[in-house]
């Protein structure tokens, strides 16, 4: 996982302001290739929102580069190939995870 924030540099639509206008974390590449988002809006108006990509993200509030984010952390390919074979365990079917933890005799 890696955090960022997404900085405005100007505010086009005149409703959120410039700055560091929110914070978020991109998750990594799930099974359709998506490295989904939560970003968390600051200000007066605070809300959370999901989106597919950054990419995604950017095409609705980067409002032709008024917005840009600012990586926090490092993109480490082997930490995300790490972090992905971990999710991929949390997401096998609920009976498959319980019986793994479950002692036979």
């Amino acid at each position: 996982m890696r955090r960022f924030e997404l900085l405005s540099k100007r505010d086009p639509s005149g409703g959120i302001g410039t700055g560091i206008v929110a914070i978020g974390v991109e998750f990594p590449f799930d099974e359709q290739r998506n490295a989904w988002v939560v970003l968390k809006w600051l200000g007066a108006y605070p809300g959370i929102a999901f989106w597919p990509s950054v990419d995604d993200l950017l095409e609705v509030h980067g409002h032709l580069g008024a917005a840009e984010v600012l990586w926090l952390d490092p993109e480490d390919a082997d930490q995300d190939e790490e972090s992905n074979a971990e999710t991929a365990q949390c997401h096998q079917p609920r009976g498959a995870f319980m019986d793994a933890g479950r002692h036979h005799t």
